[in-house]
């Protein structure tokens, strides 16, 4: 889930944030912003319209706001349809495949807009593929907005410095809880008729809607990141109507979504920038801070940090870097090594030399605050004090030398949350009426491998594939192995051998700008979990 204030895939990448890397994905006439989608009137069945390029189609469709609640009114998912190329009449066509990303916040409708041949390729041609944006999200509405004006927007300044728990001093500790107490109350008071309905529970529900406004009794899934708390959660609340479900880089829902203790999800984070450091020192002078070893490559990083962490580096124009918001790009750029390697390389290299611009032109400065609603929403009531949230942060410093502040701010912004449905949040798992292939990589710094383990645990028949790399989910490098398996998967109901290792093409992690672009053309602000 990667988000704002720099979350992370389960936190949400936002701006910087990195694009699914499938293969050399198609240019595209237009931009996912060119559609109105405002022409299309919600309507209670699937009424799909062109949009876009050839073959695209769109559509708006009415699910209830309160399954248990008609008279609450409804909510327009949006959709997109990258279509099949048999006869859905025919014994061929396998029915649709809905996709999320994760998040939550992220756009399924933008993945699958500018990736959707590659992705299409996986599943197989005689499925619909189609990309939704959740409830709340995007362009389905009613849209969760936490803030009623700009200024109020720039008042709680949701950039990565404003929760952000590396520093644990009480004074400014305290400082920052009493300010998402006031946050609480005013997304209450803007927003708390919305959010109390745009949680993970109804998404699952609205899949299942969605899949028998086709026809079909069952569905298939494909989630990313905080997708897969979406999928884990439907196949807990709806083990007998799966027909296939692949969760990719998954977030521990057995044990950490919805208690808020994430601690787990920075287990892999430090070994996913040891890869750096090695790759770094293995790619010579194509690394702006190489040296003869990765040892080499973290002390020469470790001082940069130490810099930062002796005082905030002004920057030319206004505005100032900050240890938490360099963190925050390093972490960013452990999502998609091949493409920010070199980028984030060149950055701390400009930042040795005394110019922190290009690192801090990366930095998230803002946000809407979407990610954290729902997470809040979804999550059980916290109800820390600062001291208990100093404790908590300082306990997860164990498992991470760079990231634990991280994961900790979650329950610093949720401290002051005021809207808690009664919505489901476990038990987690059940026999399922086709196995779960999970996949995990063996260096994802925000969902760890560990976790695909324990969310196919709780679901007898399920398999884990292992992904030998670093990077978020299996999407930031394309292997052979991982589509052909996903492949088979989709079209013949094949899971792999327990065990089974995917190991990567060679991989040249410090390409050149025009190598990048020839590999992909897709836009940076795709966002994801």
């Amino acid at each position: 889930m990667r988000s704002t204030p720099i979350h992370h895939s389960m936190l949400t990448v936002r701006g910087l944030l990195t694009a699914l890397s499938l293969g050399t994905a198609l240019a595209r006439a237009q931009s996912p912003e060119d559609f109105d989608w405002t022409t299309i009137t919600p309507s209670n069945t699937l009424n799909w319209v062109s949009c876009y390029d050839p073959p695209f189609e769109c559509a708006r469709f009415n699910v209830p706001l309160d399954y248990s609640d008609p008279s609450a009114g409804t909510a327009a998912i949006a959709l997109l349809r990258h279509p099949t190329n048999v006869d859905r009449n025919s014994a061929a066509y396998k029915g649709p495949v809905l996709f999320n990303p994760g998040g939550p916040g992220a756009s399924g409708i933008d993945t699958v807009y500018y990736l959707s041949a590659d992705m299409h390729a996986i599943v197989g041609m005689n499925y619909d593929l189609i990309g939704l944006d959740p409830r709340g999200v995007a362009r389905s509405t009613p849209k969760i907005e936490l803030f009623a004006s700009q200024a109020e927007r720039e008042y709680f300044n949701l950039g990565p410095d404003a929760i952000d728990m590396e520093d644990t001093s009480m004074s400014t500790l305290t400082e920052r809880w009493t300010k998402m107490q006031e946050l609480g109350e005013v997304a209450e008071e803007n927003a708390g008729d919305v959010i109390k309905y745009m949680t993970t529970d109804n998404v699952a529900r609205d899949l299942l809607t969605i899949t028998e406004a086709h026809g079909r009794q069952k569905v298939s899934y494909w989630g990313l990141s905080y997708g897969t708390v979406i999928g884990a959660t439907f196949a807990s609340m709806f083990p007998n109507r799966i027909e296939k479900m692949l969760l990719d880089g998954n977030e521990d829902v057995v044990n950490a979504y919805y208690p808020l203790d994430w601690r787990v999800h920075v287990e892999d984070a430090d070994e996913a920038l040891l890869w750096f450091f090695d790759k770094c020192a293995a790619a010579g002078p194509a690394c702006a801070i190489n040296e003869p070893t990765a040892a080499g490559v973290k002390a020469r990083f470790d001082a940069i940090l130490a810099t930062l962490t002796a005082a905030p580096i002004p920057v030319p124009g206004g505005g100032e870097l900050t240890l938490v918001g360099l963190k925050s790009v390093v972490l960013t750029a452990t999502y998609e090594p091949v493409y920010y390697y070199g980028m984030l390389a060149a950055g701390l290299r400009e930042l040795e030399l005394g110019n922190p611009a290009p690192i801090y032109e990366m930095v998230a400065k803002n946000g809407d605050g979407i990610e954290n609603a729902v997470v809040c929403t979804d999550a059980h009531e916290v109800d820390d004090t600062p001291a208990e949230l100093q404790a908590y942060a300082e306990e997860i410093e164990s498992k991470s030398e760079y990231f634990s502040s991280f994961v900790a701010s979650f329950r610093l912004f949720c401290s002051g949350w005021k809207v808690h449905p009664d919505n489901f949040d476990g038990p987690i798992g059940g026999q399922t009426s086709f196995p779960i292939l999970f996949v995990g990589n063996v260096a994802d710094a925000v969902t760890p491998l560990s976790a695909a383990f324990t969310n196919s645990a709780a679901f007898p028949g399920s398999t884990v594939l292992t992904y030998n790399i670093s990077g978020h989910t299996s999407f930031a490098y394309p292997a052979p192995c991982i589509f052909d398996t996903e492949n088979a998967y989709f079209q013949q109901g094949v899971l792999p051998a327990a065990g089974t290792v995917c190991q990567p093409p060679v991989i040249d992690y410090f390409p050149t700008a025009a190598e990048k672009k020839q590999k992909r053309n897709v836009p940076r602000n795709l966002k994801m979990i």
